[in-house]
Protein backbone atom coordinates (compact mmCIF):
# COMPACT_ATOMS: atom_id res chain seq x y z
CA UNK A 1 0.00 0.00 0.00
CA UNK A 2 1.36 3.44 -0.94
CA UNK A 3 0.82 6.88 0.55
CA UNK A 4 -1.56 7.67 -2.32
CA UNK A 5 -3.88 4.97 -0.98
CA UNK A 6 -4.60 6.91 2.20
CA UNK A 7 -4.27 10.51 0.96
CA UNK A 8 -7.39 12.58 1.50
CA UNK A 9 -9.34 14.08 -1.39
CA UNK A 10 -9.24 17.48 0.35
CA UNK A 11 -6.44 18.38 2.80
CA UNK A 12 -7.35 19.52 6.31
CA UNK A 13 -5.94 22.89 7.33
CA UNK A 14 -6.17 23.81 11.00
CA UNK A 15 -5.49 26.98 12.94
CA UNK A 16 -3.28 25.88 15.81
CA UNK A 17 -3.54 27.45 19.25
CA UNK A 18 -0.31 29.37 18.59
CA UNK A 19 -1.96 31.11 15.63
CA UNK A 20 -0.14 29.26 12.86
CA UNK A 21 -1.84 27.18 10.20
CA UNK A 22 -0.93 23.59 9.49
CA UNK A 23 -1.95 21.37 6.56
CA UNK A 24 -2.61 17.64 6.86
CA UNK A 25 -2.66 15.69 3.60
CA UNK A 26 -3.44 12.19 4.84
CA UNK A 27 -4.10 9.88 7.76
CA UNK A 28 -0.37 9.46 8.37
CA UNK A 29 0.09 13.24 8.85
CA UNK A 30 -2.91 13.34 11.17
CA UNK A 31 -1.78 10.31 13.19
CA UNK A 32 1.68 11.79 13.66
CA UNK A 33 0.14 15.04 14.93
CA UNK A 34 -2.32 13.18 17.19
CA UNK A 35 0.48 11.08 18.70
CA UNK A 36 3.21 13.68 19.07
CA UNK A 37 1.77 17.20 19.17
CA UNK A 38 -1.90 17.09 20.14
CA UNK A 39 -2.69 19.73 22.78
CA UNK A 40 -4.82 17.40 24.91
CA UNK A 41 -5.06 13.61 25.27
CA UNK A 42 -8.69 13.53 26.34
CA UNK A 43 -11.99 13.22 24.63
CA UNK A 44 -13.95 10.65 22.69
CA UNK A 45 -13.39 12.41 19.35
CA UNK A 46 -9.61 12.27 19.91
CA UNK A 47 -9.75 8.54 20.69
CA UNK A 48 -11.92 7.88 17.62
CA UNK A 49 -9.63 9.90 15.34
CA UNK A 50 -6.59 8.04 16.64
CA UNK A 51 -8.25 4.67 16.01
CA UNK A 52 -9.57 5.57 12.55
CA UNK A 53 -6.28 7.09 11.38
CA UNK A 54 -4.48 3.89 12.39
CA UNK A 55 -7.10 1.86 10.52
CA UNK A 56 -6.74 4.06 7.44
CA UNK A 57 -3.06 3.13 7.23
CA UNK A 58 -4.11 -0.51 6.91
CA UNK A 59 -6.82 -0.03 4.29
CA UNK A 60 -7.58 2.72 1.78
CA UNK A 61 -11.35 2.65 2.28
CA UNK A 62 -11.05 4.20 5.75
CA UNK A 63 -9.09 7.31 4.69
CA UNK A 64 -12.04 9.71 4.33
CA UNK A 65 -13.62 8.39 7.53
CA UNK A 66 -10.34 9.12 9.31
CA UNK A 67 -10.39 12.65 7.84
CA UNK A 68 -13.85 13.32 9.28
CA UNK A 69 -12.82 11.94 12.67
CA UNK A 70 -9.67 14.09 12.67
CA UNK A 71 -11.73 17.23 11.98
CA UNK A 72 -14.10 16.32 14.84
CA UNK A 73 -11.15 15.81 17.21
CA UNK A 74 -9.67 19.17 16.20
CA UNK A 75 -13.01 20.81 16.89
CA UNK A 76 -13.16 19.07 20.29
CA UNK A 77 -9.67 20.42 21.10
CA UNK A 78 -10.63 23.97 20.08
CA UNK A 79 -8.76 24.06 16.76
CA UNK A 80 -10.73 25.42 13.83
CA UNK A 81 -10.47 24.58 10.17
CA UNK A 82 -8.98 27.48 8.27
CA UNK A 83 -11.21 29.81 6.37
CA UNK A 84 -8.15 31.38 4.73
CA UNK A 85 -5.71 28.53 3.98
CA UNK A 86 -2.85 30.88 2.99
CA UNK A 87 -2.89 32.79 6.30
CA UNK A 88 0.40 32.27 8.15
CA UNK A 89 1.04 28.98 6.37
CA UNK A 90 4.37 27.53 7.43
CA UNK A 91 6.27 25.86 4.64
CA UNK A 92 9.67 24.25 4.81
CA UNK A 93 9.88 23.70 1.05
CA UNK A 94 12.21 25.87 -1.03
CA UNK A 95 10.53 28.41 -3.26
CA UNK A 96 10.38 27.56 -6.95
CA UNK A 97 12.85 29.50 -9.05
CA UNK A 98 11.42 31.63 -11.80
CA UNK A 99 12.30 30.63 -15.33
CA UNK A 100 15.09 32.63 -16.93
CA UNK A 101 14.33 33.69 -20.49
Amino acid sequence: MTEADFTWNVPVELELHCGLTRRFLNAYDALDFLDAEWPTRRGPAYERALRLCRNALRGARAAELARSAFIAAADEAGMRQCSNPRKQMVSFLPRARSAVA
